[in-house]
Protein backbone atom coordinates (compact mmCIF):
# COMPACT_ATOMS: atom_id res chain seq x y z
CA UNK A 1 0.00 0.00 0.00
CA UNK A 2 1.31 3.39 -0.79
CA UNK A 3 1.18 6.87 0.93
CA UNK A 4 -2.09 7.62 -1.70
CA UNK A 5 -3.51 4.35 -1.02
CA UNK A 6 -3.18 4.57 2.96
CA UNK A 7 -4.96 7.66 2.36
CA UNK A 8 -7.53 7.26 0.50
CA UNK A 9 -8.53 4.37 2.81
CA UNK A 10 -8.78 6.26 5.82
CA UNK A 11 -10.48 9.40 3.99
CA UNK A 12 -13.37 6.94 2.77
CA UNK A 13 -13.52 5.23 6.30
CA UNK A 14 -13.76 8.67 8.22
CA UNK A 15 -16.39 9.75 5.74
CA UNK A 16 -18.38 6.17 6.10
CA UNK A 17 -18.36 6.74 10.01
CA UNK A 18 -19.59 10.35 9.80
CA UNK A 19 -22.65 9.19 7.10
CA UNK A 20 -23.23 7.18 9.77
CA UNK A 21 -23.42 9.56 12.78
CA UNK A 22 -25.40 12.57 10.46
CA UNK A 23 -29.15 12.24 10.74
CA UNK A 24 -28.96 15.02 13.19
CA UNK A 25 -27.09 18.36 13.66
CA UNK A 26 -24.79 18.35 16.58
CA UNK A 27 -24.89 21.19 18.59
CA UNK A 28 -23.63 21.71 22.14
CA UNK A 29 -25.91 23.97 24.70
CA UNK A 30 -26.05 24.33 28.61
CA UNK A 31 -25.95 21.53 30.52
CA UNK A 32 -29.34 19.68 30.91
CA UNK A 33 -30.85 21.16 27.59
CA UNK A 34 -31.13 19.79 24.33
CA UNK A 35 -31.55 21.93 21.46
CA UNK A 36 -32.14 20.80 17.68
CA UNK A 37 -32.96 22.27 13.99
CA UNK A 38 -35.17 19.20 13.31
CA UNK A 39 -38.26 17.64 14.31
CA UNK A 40 -36.25 14.48 14.11
CA UNK A 41 -34.20 12.29 16.72
CA UNK A 42 -31.57 14.37 19.58
CA UNK A 43 -28.65 12.82 20.56
CA UNK A 44 -27.12 13.93 23.95
CA UNK A 45 -23.54 13.41 24.88
CA UNK A 46 -22.43 13.68 28.22
CA UNK A 47 -19.57 15.98 28.90
CA UNK A 48 -17.55 16.84 31.91
CA UNK A 49 -17.75 20.42 31.13
CA UNK A 50 -18.79 22.76 28.67
CA UNK A 51 -14.86 22.73 26.61
CA UNK A 52 -15.76 18.92 26.50
CA UNK A 53 -19.10 19.65 24.75
CA UNK A 54 -17.94 22.49 22.07
CA UNK A 55 -15.21 20.04 21.10
CA UNK A 56 -17.48 17.49 20.40
CA UNK A 57 -20.53 19.64 18.82
CA UNK A 58 -17.65 21.17 16.67
CA UNK A 59 -16.51 17.76 14.92
CA UNK A 60 -20.05 16.63 13.64
CA UNK A 61 -20.43 14.69 10.83
CA UNK A 62 -20.94 17.65 8.27
CA UNK A 63 -17.43 19.47 9.09
CA UNK A 64 -15.87 15.64 9.10
CA UNK A 65 -17.46 15.28 5.52
CA UNK A 66 -15.80 18.59 4.56
CA UNK A 67 -12.83 17.98 5.97
CA UNK A 68 -12.86 14.47 3.92
CA UNK A 69 -13.82 16.85 0.63
CA UNK A 70 -11.05 19.20 1.06
CA UNK A 71 -8.11 16.26 1.57
CA UNK A 72 -9.72 14.18 -1.02
CA UNK A 73 -8.93 17.36 -3.50
CA UNK A 74 -5.34 17.35 -1.94
CA UNK A 75 -4.58 13.87 -2.87
CA UNK A 76 -5.95 14.16 -6.40
CA UNK A 77 -4.00 16.75 -7.07
CA UNK A 78 -1.00 15.01 -6.14
CA UNK A 79 -2.13 12.42 -8.24
CA UNK A 80 -2.98 14.46 -11.41
CA UNK A 81 0.69 15.88 -11.16
CA UNK A 82 2.14 12.49 -10.59
CA UNK A 83 0.58 11.29 -13.87
CA UNK A 84 1.55 14.55 -15.79
CA UNK A 85 5.11 14.62 -14.82
CA UNK A 86 5.10 10.31 -15.46
CA UNK A 87 4.14 11.14 -19.16
CA UNK A 88 7.44 12.79 -19.23
CA UNK A 89 6.13 15.99 -18.13
CA UNK A 90 9.06 17.23 -16.13
CA UNK A 91 10.37 20.75 -15.43
CA UNK A 92 12.26 21.68 -12.36
CA UNK A 93 9.19 24.07 -11.33
CA UNK A 94 6.91 20.75 -11.66
CA UNK A 95 9.02 18.80 -9.59
CA UNK A 96 9.40 20.98 -6.87
CA UNK A 97 5.98 21.73 -6.96
CA UNK A 98 5.22 18.08 -6.61
CA UNK A 99 7.33 18.03 -3.81
CA UNK A 100 5.67 20.07 -1.61
CA UNK A 101 2.77 18.08 -2.69
CA UNK A 102 4.15 15.07 -1.42
CA UNK A 103 5.03 16.78 2.05
CA UNK A 104 1.57 18.07 2.31
CA UNK A 105 0.25 14.50 1.92
CA UNK A 106 2.89 13.14 4.45
CA UNK A 107 1.35 15.65 6.80
CA UNK A 108 -2.01 14.82 6.21
CA UNK A 109 -1.10 10.94 6.94
CA UNK A 110 0.10 11.61 10.22
CA UNK A 111 -3.17 11.47 12.90
CA UNK A 112 -3.34 8.52 11.12
CA UNK A 113 0.41 7.04 12.78
CA UNK A 114 -0.89 4.98 15.23
CA UNK A 115 -2.91 3.03 11.73
CA UNK A 116 -1.25 -0.32 11.99
CA UNK A 117 -1.50 0.02 7.49
CA UNK A 118 0.46 3.59 8.57
CA UNK A 119 4.22 3.00 7.21
CA UNK A 120 7.37 5.40 9.35
CA UNK A 121 8.97 5.84 6.26
CA UNK A 122 5.48 8.70 5.45
CA UNK A 123 6.46 10.56 8.46
CA UNK A 124 7.34 13.69 7.64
Amino acid sequence: MDLVEFLRARLARDEQIARDCASAPWKATPSGTIDTDTDGPAFVAKAENDAYAEHIARHHPARTLAEVAARRQLVDDYEKNAWIIGQGHRTPELEAAQAVRESVLRLLALPYATHPAYQAEWRP
